[in-house]
């Protein structure tokens, strides 16, 4: 687990003003990317949180020797051992939900009108991201684009723009699942992902570092406090043993513009451990 000098970080208050009580916008009917999903009661910003049935794909992954976390990918999302020290996933970068970044004539669109315009539109990919089985621990700055998977197979970007932008400004083009694409059609999500996790101890992702990532809380309810890396050593939904990882966590601008204003982010900026590689990925 990583050594190093901790920058506590208390994470209190919510950021946005969606409620677990906001309806959710019409299904995307026929939509293919959500098939072996199941809509749950917990919604924010008009967006359900998703269960994903992994079962057709879960021998495959056991019989790779993985378990825990990595069986709650997505299907969707292809996963192997290149060597006895690394695990590949490999993913189309499309979301298991709908989104009007879907082009209206995809069965997949949903209308909803974010407060901030981004004219872009989903893409598919071809993204192959290894990581290490046992991280090697050593921070390591992020750059912009891709810094890990979601479970369902999304890029997870950090907390950062693209020079000359505010991503607390950027945040208001987010949909109602909390993505938004590239000028490249990357679908991406920079903040907590409403598919996947609403204010509980969910596993999100992993990063490029190799070390998984869960919602805000701990698995025993409570908000953890965080190091430089986001990270803490604790037990998770899928380890009683304690073990490093990610949180999201709650970050507040001090930039003119946006002073003030609040994301739930995936990532502070900084790796708790050497990046791993990311093959067609942005």
């Amino acid at each position: 687990m990583p050594r190093h000098s901790f920058i506590v970080v208390l994470l209190i208050g919510c950021g946005g003003s969606s409620t677990a009580t906001d309806p959710a916008p019409d299904a995307a009917v026929g939509c293919e990317l959500a098939a072996h999903t199941t809509t749950t009661t917990t919604v924010n910003g008009g967006c359900a949180v998703l269960e994903r049935d992994t079962s057709s794909c879960e021998q495959a992954r056991r019989a790779l020797g993985l378990d825990g976390w990595w069986l709650k990918f997505s299907c969707r999302v292809t996963i192997t051992k290149p060597t006895a020290t690394q695990i590949a996933l490999v993913s189309d970068d499309q979301p298991d939900h709908g989104s009007n970044y879907f082009a209206d004539t995809n069965v997949c669109h949903v209308d909803y009108q974010p407060a901030a315009n981004n004219p872009n539109m989903i893409g598919i990919k071809s993204m192959k991201m290894t990581v290490a089985i046992t991280p090697t621990v050593g921070g390591r700055t992020m750059g912009l684009g891709t810094i890990g998977f979601a479970v369902n197979g999304v890029a997870l970007f950090n907390n950062m723009a693209a020079r000359g932008d505010d991503i607390y400004l950027e945040s208001k083009s987010f949909d109602q699942c909390q993505g938004h694409p590239t000028g490249s059609s990357a679908y991406h999500y920079h903040s907590e992902p409403y598919s996947i996790t609403y204010d509980d101890a969910s596993f999100v992702g992993v990063l490029m570092d190799g070390f998984p990532v869960y919602g805000r809380r701990d698995a025993d309810g409570s908000m953890p406090v965080l190091d430089i890396f986001g990270g803490h050593t604790s037990a998770t939904p899928d380890s009683t043993t304690p073990v490093y990882h990610h949180h999201v966590n709650l970050q507040t601008s001090t930039t003119p513009g946006s002073a003030g204003q609040s994301v739930w982010f995936i990532a502070t900026g900084v790796y708790a451990a050497f990046p791993g590689t990311c093959e067609g990925c942005l």
